[in-house]
This record gives structure tokens, sequence and C-alpha cells, in this order.
């Protein structure tokens, strides 16, 4: 630090610079100390490194990496033992005279693999140091790339044009140096990429290929610049990636007959890109359209494609990841972000049966016999309760049509009645479990704008008289007392129930008790249900203790139990503090009197 200000003694750098015709690999000899000059900024070095031919020299340890392939120490040693065998039976006098040779070129051969291994240790040296200068973030080699010599920054990415697999490296290299750059100049690195029309494509090739090569450098790397499109400098970049296809090239590695893995990798920069983007970005106009939806919707429901099962698992983690991105942006913008769910809808809306079909005999299931649950019905649950919350909280005249229409179809195929099958047929899935209480509960609790008309339309009505479902946890309860053993379900019921109490006593449904009579064949199920819901509450006080205290459920209780012991530490605290006061009020008379 001293040496930036004229005091201290020259390194060896400085030394090493101030030589005639000095070469860049004569400064790697100590890169510790080079990287830390290059971080101090020495003005010497900063002026030797900014030349074109130093520059372009760096740019070409990582664009042109060659590791030199290094040879085992061992390879000679088949050779060895083969000729041992061959040698069986042969004169003394040929055995020592081999022994003789083999030992001259075994130690000849040991030295040339040496000198390989070196050799390949110094090039990757060579690579990492030269990253580390470009990405170091100095201002006179960023602007040396991107100002004065721009042609070495279209070889630094004609790296993308090579069809063969790229090095992690080379990857690791380009990412860092390129991050830097779109992080520190980003309108120039924006008006540079879209200079390049095809880079898009490429780029994706390398990502894709080699089983998924590119992630995460090259990944990262693009979604860095999606994130630009929110910066002033690199504002239009999201519409010119979704000009020039990013979306639609990444839908279409979602197609069911490729393989899973770029299902997966496609799923994970799909919501990368949607969380990365500004309001109202032409990347979310697109992957939201009509068009994109109903590609999505052909490959998740195919019948005949060998992965797409897995495509169906990957597209229900992109709507989630929509759903997630609506919630982020509610009341950022004027304009309405539930709009985005209106293609969903609709095309989902009109496939609810092959839907509901893949519920009932999923393909991961090819077997007769085959009771598993499997993760695409999972899946399909998941995705009814994501559409169902797109329904319900779409508030245009047009969402709010496509949402009672989805409503429909959920009530016609009996969707609901499906799920609550499934939530007692697997009685120890607790994923299924959590998945279904989700998607009931969000049905029970959620309140309507005004006191509805119950009907046979209402989604209330599917569950508790089509489904059946006051009855199951009667006759679950029912089950345990008699067998004295439980069901991995039953903690979910006594949720379950307290949300059924919920909207029984709710304001929103004034006729559900009315409605529930008139419908119930046994004539006493609410009874019953006032009995199973009382002896559940004396048990929850039963089991719930705190402090040597019974404790309900309630929220009320639960509030004044948390006031209470609130009240008591702040008490406690005021005791500490005036006890402290009044020790340092008597530490200051006898100070005072002693003086």
């Amino acid at each position: 630090m001293l040496r930036r200000f004229g005091f201290g003694r020259s390194s060896s750098l400085e030394v090493t610079l101030t030589k005639p015709n000095v070469k860049l690999e004569d400064l790697f000899d100590d890169s510790d100390q080079l990287l830390q000059e290059v971080h101090l900024q020495n003005p010497r070095l900063i002026s030797f490194l900014r030349q074109p031919a130093v520059l372009s020299q760096l740019v070409n340890y990582i664009v042109s990496e060659r590791i030199i392939p290094s040879v085992p120490l061992t390879s000679h040693t088949n050779n060895n033992n083969s000729n041992n065998n061959h040698s069986n039976g042969t004169k003394k006098t040929n055995t020592i005279g081999k022994a003789e040779n083999h030992q001259y070129k075994t130690s000849k051969d040991e030295g040339k693999n040496k000198k390989i291994i070196n050799n390949n240790h110094s090039a990757n040296q060579h690579v990492y140091v030269a990253c580390e200068i470009l990405a170091a973030g100095i201002p006179a080699l960023m602007d040396g790339l991107v100002y004065a010599h721009p042609e070495l920054l279209t070889v630094l990415w004609a790296i993308l044009d090579q069809q063969c697999k790229l090095t992690p490296r080379q990857l690791a290299g380009f990412c860092k140096v390129n991050g830097i750059l779109l992080q520190r100049r980003t309108g120039d690195m924006v008006h540079f990429i879209e200079s390049h029309k095809d880079i898009v494509t490429k780029w994706l090739h390398h990502i894709f290929g080699y089983h998924g090569g590119g992630v995460p450098y090259l990944s990262d790397l693009l979604i860095a610049l999606v994130q630009s499109d929110s910066l002033p400098e690199g504002s239009g970049i999201g519409q010119w990636l979704a000009d020039h296809g990013l979306l639609t090239l990444l839908v279409d590695r979602l197609q069911p007959h490729l393989e899973p893995l770029n299902h997966e990798i496609a799923q994970q920069m799909l919501c990368d890109i949607i969380f990365s983007s500004h309001i109202s970005s032409p990347l979310i106009s697109e992957l939201t359209s009509l068009v994109t939806m109903k590609r999505l919707a052909g490959y998740m429901l195919d019948l005949t494609a060998p992965h797409a099962s897995n495509v169906l698992i990957c597209g229900t983690g992109i709507l989630r990841g929509l759903r997630q991105y609506s919630e982020k942006i509610i009341g950022m913008s004027l304009d309405d972000p539930t709009k985005m769910f209106y293609y969903a809808l609709q095309i989902f809306t009109e496939r609810f049966g092959d839907l509901m079909n893949l519920l009932d005999t999923p393909r991961s299931c090819k077997a007769e016999k085959d009771q598993r649950l499997g993760l695409e019905r999972l899946s399909i649950l998941e995705l009814l309760m994501e559409l169902l919350y797109c329904a319900s909280v779409t508030t245009s005249e047009k969402g709010i049509q496509l949402g009672i229409e989805y409503r429909k179809a959920v009530i016609e195929h009996k969707a609901l009645t499906r799920c609550v099958d499934l939530f007692f047929a697997f009685p120890y899935n607790n994923v299924l479990h959590n998945t279904v209480y989700s998607l009931i509960r969000d049905i029970l609790i959620r309140e309507p704008p005004r006191p509805v008309i119950l009907t046979n339309n209402e989604l209330i009505i599917e569950i508790l008289v089509e489904g059946r479902l006051m009855e199951r946890i009667l006759d679950a309860y029912e089950a345990v007392r008699q067998r004295k053993e439980s069901f991995g379900y039953m903690g979910h019921l006594a949720l379950l129930s307290g949300d059924i109490q919920h909207a029984l006593d709710d304001i929103y449904h004034p006729d559900l008790r009315d409605y529930m009579v008139q419908h119930d064949q046994s004539n006493d199920l609410l009874d019953r249900w006032l009995i199973h819901y009382t002896l559940l509450c004396e048990e929850m006080k039963e089991k719930m203790v705190y402090n040597n205290e019974s404790i309900f459920w309630s929220v009320g209780r639960y509030q004044e139990q948390l006031d209470e012991t609130a009240t008591r530490i702040y008490n406690e605290e005021s005791e500490v503090t005036a006890r402290q006061q009044q020790e340092e009020e008597v530490v200051a008379i006898e100070s005072g009197s002693n003086i």
C-alpha cells in the first residue's frame, strides 16, 4: 500500500516491469503478488496490462484453453507384465539386457510424464490468473475491452461458436469476466449482445448440450442479462430476448420426447426468468400468452411420449412460479397482475377431463397392480390448487368469467371428491395430506366478497356433501377409538375439523347449516359432528399444556399467554434496572463521603 504513495521497497514485480521487452509470462511466476498488485491498481502494472497485445493474450488464455492430457504413470506396468510373460524360457543374458533397457526407458518415460504434468499445471494456472485479472473490475482494463478494443470482446464471445464441449474453467472464466462487464458497463454490453442476432441460440446450445454442461455458469449469466432489463442502461433487452426466441427455445426444451434433464433445466431457467423480470416484462407476457400456454399444456398432457409425466411435474413448477410472482408484484403496478392467468385457466379448463384421467390412471404407473401415488399425481393435485388460486384472485370481468368456468369444470368432474378419496386412500403419505389439506382449507376459509346463496355449483358443497368429508372424518375417529391405532392423517383431520366448524359458523355462508340438514341422509350428521368437535376440543385442552396450565387452542387464549409472559419479562427487567440504579447511587454516595 505504501508503494502507491512512493514509499517502501520495490517488489520483484516492479523490478520485472522495469526490464525491457517484458513478457506476460514473466509476471506469472509469482501469481499471488501479481493479483495483489492488480487489485491495488499498480499504475505501472495496469499500463502494461492495458496494452492491446497483452489484453489479447489474456483473452486468448480463456478462449483457447488447451489442457494437455496427463499420461498415467502406471501406463507401462501392463507392458511390463506382458513382456515378463513372453520372456519366460529365455536366456538369462537376454533377461539382464532387457532389464537394463527397460530401466532406461522407464526413467525416460517418467521424466516425460512429469514434464507433461508440469506443463498442464502451468497452463491451468495461466488461465486462472488471466480470468482473475480481467474480472478484477479495473476500469482501465474494462474500458480497453469495451471501448478501445471491442474486437477483443468479439474474440471472447466467439467461445460460444465452438461446437465442442467447453471446459468448466473456460465457462467459469468467460462468465466471470462478462458478469463483471455486464454489471459495470451495462449499456455497452447490452448493445454488444444485441448486435449478435444468433447469440441466443448459441448460448442455449452450450447450456443444454453435453448433459447440461453450461449449468450453472451460462445460465446464471443469462439471468443476469434478464435482470439488467430493469436498469435504465439495459432497458429493452427483455424485448430483444423475446423477439429472438428465448422463451420459445426454452419451452421447446419441455417437449416430452426429450430427456428429463432438458425439462428440469428449462423449468429452472424459466422460473429464474420469472422472478428476475420486472413488472409488465415482455418475457412474462410471452410466457403467459395463449400460444405458449397451449403448447405447455399439450406437452404436459401428452399420452404417448416417454417422458411426458416429467414434463407435467416441471410445468406445474412453472405455473407455481407464476403464481408466486403475481403475489410479489400485487400492489406494485396499476396493471392487474392476475391477467397472466387468463389463458392458463382457459386452456386447462378445456383440458380438465384429460387432467382427471391422468389423476385416475397416471402414466408413471404403467402396471395395473401398481398402486403407488407417484409424483405425477402429486403434481396434478398441486396444479389443481394453483389453478384454483388463480381462479379466485382474478378481478377483471374476463378473469372472473374464466374463474367461474374453471370452478364449473372442477365440480363437473368431481375433482375435489377425487382429491378426498386419495387423501384417505394413502393414510401414511404426509406429502399428499399436506397438499390436499391446503387445497381444501383454501376453499373452506376463503371469504367470498359477500354472503352467497348455496347451490350445487359451490365448491364448499362439493367437499362437504359430494365428498362426504364430515362423515369420513367421523368414521376415521371412530375407527381409531375402536382399533386403538392411529393413521398418518389424524393431525390433518384435526385441523380440517376446525376449518369445517369455522365454515359452519361463518357469516358468509349463513345457509350452510340448513343446506347440510336438507341433504343429510342420516338425519343426525350435525349432531354427531357437534359431539365430535366438543370431544376434540377437550382432547386438545388436555394435550396442550404450557407452564403446568392447560391452554385451549384458540388464538385469543394463546395471545393472552403471550401478553402475560411479555408483561412478566418487562416487570422483571424493570426490577433489575431499578436495583442497579440503587446500587450505583450507593456507590456514588460512598465515593463522595470518602473524598
